[in-house]
């Protein structure tokens, strides 16, 4: 008979507050970047995200976002800034401010023009998705049941991220694009925010291959916060944060903790409606983000719906017997780690630095 963990000998919430918690993916829409937003990042307790800016759109529209975001921030006072680099990160703890970083979850806006990245590189582009779910310019998105691999160009693309210090993002991207993409990169790459196919078989998670690639590597990856990616149950039925942790274990199980971070693909709830999540059931069928119902209730996980509901996953996985300084590293103390690596600067202190609760 298993036995449930001791309690934690420390305070989840404490440390949630305490330490550098880098959210790898929040997609909320500048339409919702509103005060009841704010309100719902300073509740979550999060130090810094990378922000999906752009999901598949041109460069133009990519400049435009990009711009809007800033003008946005700007009227926040400071309580909310873009974020270039880690010192940013620095900053926004110091101050109890919130780093925000531009990322793109698709490589469409570059195109086929390798300049764009680094124009956009000096607008603050910080992340990019190599591709959504269908094919680009740079290789096969998950969506694609060719699963043709890298291209040529996007051979090109992976080197120039290396070389401008762009973090290369595989969430969307396809089985053999990932692979190759590992292969290539002379530095770490990410995923950001999806599932293990170990839970749900789906194009739009990974496989135990990719996770043990990605992390020989040195690079780092992040579960989604959504119900249908982490639980075969998850579109039919409410399932609760436990999920989540779930699927934490496998991955510490598979590659250890220190490949582990926090990337909730999380954005504003009120986003979502009906005929939004129609459009994207239509369009994207291989993603198992909602069931025929439309029913919204379930696209996350009870209890981890809201950008403010970031401390859940600290609570969960302080139940589950995570140690101190173990949650230190999935909040960010790992993607820290690797982005100094990426962005080539001096590695982050860690989060006890600030006066973290001991284990």
């Amino acid at each position: 008979m298993s036995t449930a963990p001791p309690a934690p000998s420390f305070d989840p919430a404490a440390l949630h507050r305490e330490s550098v918690v880098f959210n790898a993916l929040d997609c909320t829409p500048l339409a919702w970047a509103d005060e009841t937003y704010l309100a719902k990042l300073a509740a979550s307790g999060v130090t810094a995200f990378n922000h999906a800016t752009v999901i598949s759109q041109g460069y133009d529209a990519a400049v435009s976002s990009i711009v809007g975001w800033q003008r946005r921030l700007a009227e926040t006072g400071g309580r909310v800034f873009q974020g270039r680099g880690l010192a940013d990160v620095r900053r926004a703890k110091d101050e109890g401010g919130v780093a925000w970083f531009v990322g793109f979850e698709d490589s469409k806006p570059i195109g086929d023009e390798l300049w764009r990245l680094e124009s956009l590189h000096q607008l603050g582009l910080r992340f990019l998705g190599l591709t959504y779910q269908n094919r680009n310019f740079a290789g096969d998105g998950s969506g694609e049941s060719a699963n043709g691999g890298l291209s040529r160009f996007g051979r090109s693309l992976v080197r120039e991220c290396n070389r401008l210090g762009v973090a290369l993002d595989l969430s969307h991207t396809g089985e053999r694009s990932t692979l190759e993409t590992i292969e290539l990169s002379g530095k770490p790459v990410l995923v950001t925010h999806a599932g293990l196919t170990r839970f749900v078989d789906s194009p739009r998670n990974k496989s135990d291959q990719v996770v043990r690639e990605l992390a020989a590597r040195g690079g780092v990856f992040g579960l989604a916060a959504k119900a249908g990616f982490l639980s075969p149950g998850g579109l039919r039925e409410p399932v609760g944060p436990e999920v989540f942790a779930d699927n934490v274990d496998h991955l510490v199980e598979l590659v250890g903790v220190d490949h582990v971070i926090v990337g909730t693909d999380v954005g504003d709830e009120r986003k979502y409606s009906r005929e939004g999540m129609a459009r994207v059931r239509r369009l994207y069928p291989e993603i198992p983000i909602i069931d025929d119902d439309l029913d919204l209730s379930r696209i996350h996980p009870v209890g981890m719906g809201t950008p403010a509901d970031l401390p859940r996953i600290t609570e969960v996985l302080a139940a589950r017997g995570y140690r101190a300084e173990d949650l230190r590293k999935i909040l960010g103390g790992n993607l820290t780690r690797v982005l100094a690596d990426i962005w080539d600067e001096p590695e982050y202190a860690p989060a006890a630095a600030h006066g973290g609760t001991a284990a």
